[in-house]
């Protein structure tokens, strides 16, 4: 009886996160706001994200960066096509949200470096 309560407990474990994760994606398609991309910048991406700490969504000028992790400080820096900066933010205490606003179309970067010193990076594009 006892391992099978251990048991129930590790499965619950490893499928509640999981549920959560697939939910707030598909809650993040499902009302209008992009996905964006990110990938760790000194692997060039890896085979599975889910190692990711971070996800992030553009939905019209609002960039809103999900830190899913307790990951200490994150710097997080917009640039434009050229490399000029946008607009930066500090998250002192992880896990944690934060929303940008760009207000010109086009083409841009989001960059975010840990306290650790892993970078992250992902691109997007602000329509009018």
């Amino acid at each position: 009886m006892v391992n099978k309560i251990k048991v129930i407990m590790l499965l619950l474990g490893v499928i509640v996160p999981t549920a959560f994760s697939i939910a707030k994606k598909d809650h993040v398609a499902k009302n209008g706001k992009d996905p964006i991309v990110i990938f760790n910048k000194a692997t060039h991406g890896q085979s599975d994200k889910s190692d990711i700490p971070i996800s992030a969504s553009i939905d019209g000028h609002a960039l809103t960066i999900y830190i899913n992790e307790n990951v200490g400080i994150a710097h997080i820096v917009v640039t434009n096509r050229n490399g000029v900066y946008i607009d930066r933010d500090n998250l002192f205490h992880t896990p944690d949200v934060a929303m940008l606003l760009i207000d010109d179309a086009g083409f841009y970067t989001v960059t975010i470096t840990l306290h650790n010193g892993d970078v992250y990076s992902g691109d997007f594009t602000v329509t009018e």
